[in-house]
């Protein structure tokens, strides 16, 4: 069995609920992304709790005073049939047990791993919907217990699990016999300085492959020729790097920064050696916000450095992060996967993140990052740059400024040639394409209508668009008129052109926009027709609330969009006009 077949999943660990919560699959970087205090911690603690034979989960982090549970569910494989005892005893309703285990290959077997009935055989989906043949009376509990059971069921146990805090150190630290680096950093001290001084440790694991480690990461901007412990006058050892350029230097004189990528290669390298040289492949190593201190190229570098040992190891490697950085390096990796981890206030949830890898190609099309799409707490989809300029300015003069991009929401382009491959249906009902669902739950989409007359409908593509996100309580906004650029206000048309606006206050919404600037000022729609952008940077500013108002059913549409992104950023609603 391996990693990626197995998923496991927890009830009422700490913010988890009664509905499981946790790892689809296991790959071999795991990056789990979420705002602060959402559990992120939590799914480390599952796969801590997993690593271990049996573990009495504390009182301290069972969810509003249940018990927790944790569930495996792993594929039968042909070597689990040897699970079975190959011989007839006991009356076999077909050959031999083991004939009557094959049976089970292929099928999904769920186990609960941590709970009340600690490794109980749980359930069994037979393969491709077929039928399972019953066990011979009275064998029911000794077949499900070789199901259960059988080699591999939970790869994780066993495993040594290594965490790096957010918070961590290097310090100076005085002699000791015992060595080991918690958490936090303390012992990194003492584990380097007995490396370089004690006799049956191999000191070249410091001098030659940390230091290369670490001038793989650092270069171009530094570069050691050096690693040494040299102790002070109150019996502390301290470690010291040497620089070319700068000589010999206190690591306590030194960046958090460096201090980050120290500890890290020091679990990937050193920790090893002291569990009896166990390969690393025995390990899974957890890193809780590896980018603290860490400029955007060193966290390129020690991620990536990290992500290299883990898939040539075969170890599992965890990440927490808040990091764009990081979240765009993994988005398109084969090797990597993405948990987004959400709270309502309540109880937390975990969902993995596919969309963004599985349809690259699309996304690459679209000029999207995947930290746009994760971080943000609502989407706005738009077909371009000039949709977005309109966008931001209503919503600013619509919330008298308390809304804004980057802040409570994000803008996403999706082009209108490209609006086929999105899709609003929820992810397990969506077998191509972008689910916008999937990629973040918080979405509004707003489409061109390209109606050239008031009773033309709107393509089959768009009515789907707009049946799907409504339907799962999302907002799809199709313009009134023709285009974005028709709820331009002829007020606002005529301040910018220094024109009177009365006689073409009465305009046509589904005539295209530029023939109308044409027909006010010659080649005036020709100028912008390819430069919306730049229409849109001049138009903005001569744009009011009450002038919004004025135009099709631009003030319906703006109350619902902010009371949106209100309710995806729990802000309370605004005054009564009255009262502002």
């Amino acid at each position: 069995m391996t990693y990626e077949t197995f998923s496991i999943r927890a009830s009422n660990l700490k913010c988890f609920d009664e509905e499981p919560q946790g790892f689809d699959s296991i790959k071999w970087i795991n990056l789990i992304v979420g705002r602060n205090n959402v559990g992120k911690s939590t799914l480390l603690d599952l796969i801590q709790y997993s690593t271990q034979p049996s573990f009495d989960v504390p009182l301290s982090s069972w969810h509003l005073g249940k018990e927790p549970s944790a569930y495996s569910e792993t594929t039968f494989e042909e070597r689990d049939v040897n699970a079975f005892p190959d011989n007839t005893a006991g009356g076999s309703i077909d050959g031999s047990h083991r004939a009557f285990g094959s049976q089970f290959v292929g099928a999904r077997v769920k186990v609960r791993l941590i709970g009340p009935k600690n490794s109980q055989f749980i359930s069994v989906t037979p393969p491709n919907g077929k039928e399972l043949r019953p066990p011979p009376l009275g064998k029911l509990t000794d077949y499900s217990l070789a199901v259960a059971n059988a080699e591999w069921r939970n790869p994780l146990r066993g495993k040594q699990l290594f965490r790096l805090a957010p918070e961590r150190d290097i310090r100076a630290e005085p002699d000791a016999s015992g060595a080991d680096i918690s958490a936090n950093g303390a012992g990194a001290t003492t584990v380097i300085q007995q490396f370089i001084n004690k006799s049956h440790l191999p000191g070249e694991l410091v001098q030659v492959k940390l230091l290369g480690a670490l001038n793989a990461v650092v270069e171009p901007d530094s570069k050691f020729t050096e690693i040494v412990c040299r102790q002070h006058s109150n019996s502390a050892w301290e470690i010291f790097l040497t620089e070319e350029t700068k000589g010999r230097i206190a690591l306590s004189q030194s960046g958090s920064g460096l201090k980050t990528v120290i500890l890290a290669l020091c679990f990937v390298h050193l920790i090893p050696p002291l569990r009896e040289n166990r390969p690393l492949r025995d390990f899974i190593f957890a890193f809780e916000e590896p980018e603290n201190n860490l400029h955007p190229a060193l966290q390129r570098r020690l991620l990536s450095y990290l992500a290299e040992r883990a898939v040539e190891n075969q170890f599992p490697l965890f990440v927490t992060t808040h990091s764009s950085v990081a979240i765009d390096m993994f988005s398109k990796d084969a090797n990597a996967q993405i948990l987004h981890v959400t709270h309502d206030g309540v109880k937390a949830r975990c969902r993995t993140i596919t969309t963004y890898v599985e349809n690259r190609g699309v996304l690459d099309d679209l000029d999207v990052r995947a930290s746009d799409l994760l971080q943000s707490n609502g989407i706005i989809w738009l077909e371009g740059p000039s949709d977005r300029i309109y966008v931001n300015r209503w919503i600013s003069l619509w919330s008298d400024g308390v809304l804004s991009e980057g802040k409570h929401y994000q803008c996403v382009f999706y082009g209108g040639r490209l609006l086929a491959h999105l899709s609003a249906e929820e992810p397990a009902a969506r077998n191509e394409g972008i689910s916008i669902l999937r990629v973040n739950r918080n979405a509004v989409v707003l489409i061109d209508s390209d109606k050239r007359t008031a009773d033309a409908p709107i393509n089959q593509t768009k009515q789907r668009i707009v049946s799907e996100i409504e339907m799962v309580g999302g907002m799809s906004w199709v313009t009134a008129g023709r285009e974005i650029e028709n709820y331009v206000s002829p007020s606002v048309v005529a301040e910018w052109l220094g024109i009177d606006v009365l006689a073409e206050s009465q305009r046509d919404p589904h005539e295209s926009f530029f023939d109308y600037l044409d027909h006010l000022r010659t080649n005036k729609g020709k100028e912008f027709r390819e430069e919306k952008p730049l229409l849109a940077e001049q138009l903005v500013p001569y744009m009011t609330r009450e002038r919004l108002a004025e135009v099709l059913d631009l003030s319906e549409r703006l109350d619902r969009l902010c009371g949106e992104i209100r309710k995806w950023n729990n802000l309370p609603a605004p005054l009564a006009p009255g009262s502002r």
